[in-house]
């Protein structure tokens, strides 16, 4: 079992944005939030390898424009 359901949902809410919001484009985003994380951290967040700390939860969610009980919740299927 992976180490957190939040990276799933990231990549869920970053393949709805339109256009598709890259791993860069997250990256810079959450950089303007005040947390500076490297491309490999932010992809082992996503496939869960990694936990993800409150404060970048909150950025997260504000950046990606979902709410934090959002990213938390197990996607169906």
């Amino acid at each position: 079992m992976s180490a957190n359901i939040v990276g799933r949902r990231m990549r869920i809410a970053r393949a709805m944005k339109t256009p598709p919001m890259s791993q860069q484009k997250l990256l810079a985003k959450l950089q303007t939030e005040g947390i500076d994380i490297s491309q490999s951290t932010l992809s082992k967040i996503e496939t869960g390898d990694r936990y993800v700390k409150d404060t970048e939860l909150k950025a997260i969610a504000k950046v990606l424009e979902v709410s934090l009980l959002w990213l938390m919740e197990e996607a169906e299927g």
